[in-house]
């Protein structure tokens, strides 16, 4: 999927996710009210140049992967001490560098707390306005959640870790949580645990590791 044209028209896309706002809050274990003022006060209003990141009818938004990347990077920098007003400069600066109005998406990112650092032509460089080149190595934990694919484009994000068999992926069911490798909905697998079955007969009915089975329905337990 080409991020740099993709959802000009602010459709969703094949292969893109469709995420309201209440899937993004369980995904990425944020407050419902933090994630809906970001959708329509930072990414519809401050971040948006002639577009909007969210499509569907009022009441009844919803964004794409990307823009679920886009928010879970966001969070990330502010968790790093890295205030809004900067990250929506950053932004700007970054969009027209790469083309793209998704650009936490599209490249790796990482900070000291005090700037914004992106991976850039294998060097670091300072998103200050000045572009200044530094190879200090700063590579923040939260990037290991993320596969970015060529190009450095995220493609699927790990809710919990990577050691973990939960994943995000806009090109299986719709982008909604799944099992790794599987198409399997880890809300079908939890669903069947809540209703009584065991662990080890949700494994034999799908057919696989009962470590998948409990990696689901740990995801669901945290974002209860």
């Amino acid at each position: 999927m080409n991020i740099t044209t993709a959802n000009i028209n602010n459709i969703p896309t094949i292969g893109g996710g469709v995420y309201l706002a209440k899937d993004v809050s369980k995904i990425l274990s944020l407050p419902y009210p933090k994630v809906r003022h970001w959708l329509f006060e930072l990414w519809d209003k401050k971040f948006a140049d002639n577009w909007n990141y969210s499509f569907g009818e009022k009441g009844n938004k919803a964004i794409d992967f990307h823009t679920l990347i886009e928010f879970y990077i966001f969070y990330q920098l502010r968790e790093n001490g890295v205030t809004s007003q900067q990250i929506q400069k950053v932004h700007k600066e970054l969009s027209k560098d790469f083309g793209t109005k998704y650009p936490f998406a599209h490249a790796k990112f990482s900070t000291d707390g005090k700037d914004v650092w992106y991976e850039k032509f294998d060097v670091l460089v300072k998103a200050n306005g000045k572009k200044q080149i530094d190879i200090k190595p700063i590579i923040i934990p939260f990037l290991k959640n993320i596969d970015f694919g060529k190009n450095n484009i995220a493609e699927r994000y790990f809710p919990l870790t990577k050691t973990k068999n939960v994943v995000i992926d806009p090109n299986h069911q719709f982008g909604q949580p799944t099992i790794l490798g599987t198409n399997i909905k880890t809300q079908s697998i939890f669903s069947l645990y809540k209703g009584g079955e065991s662990k080890s007969t949700i494994s034999d009915l799908y057919n696989i590791s009962i470590k998948k089975v409990s990696d689901a329905i740990e995801f669901h337990k945290n974002a209860a």
